[in-house]
């Protein structure tokens, strides 16, 4: 591989690591805000997930790609487990979070072709 090819994919790599602690941080402050450290913590962690495969989704290389499907499973499972305890209601929190998941997995499968 090339070092400029090498370069570009490091610097994608980057960027979505920045996305996902960026939102992470965000989570985090909402937290503070609110007084509700679980749901910020996992709603952060979720849209950090969801972001960061959606930053490697837009990326150029095709071997940033892989993997991007598991990151937005997990990013709508942490999405809904904290919308479950936002609401007092975890076991609906976490069905929603799976199948919204299952359903994103779907999607970016689709438009990747990588799992």
């Amino acid at each position: 591989m090339t070092s400029e090819k090498q370069e570009l994919k490091n610097k994608g790599k980057g960027i979505s690591g920045l996305v996902f602690v960026g939102c992470l941080m965000l989570g985090l402050a909402f937290s503070f805000i609110t007084g509700n450290f679980v749901v910020g913590v996992l709603g952060g962690l979720g849209i950090g997930f969801i972001a960061m495969a959606i930053a490697m989704a837009v990326g150029k290389q095709d071997s940033m790609r892989k993997g991007i499907s598991g990151l937005v499973f997990v990013g709508c499972l942490m999405v809904g487990l904290a919308i479950g305890f936002l609401v007092g209601n975890i076991v609906v929190g976490l069905f929603g979070g799976l199948g919204a998941g299952f359903i994103a997995m779907f999607i970016a499968y689709n438009s990747t072709g990588e799992w």
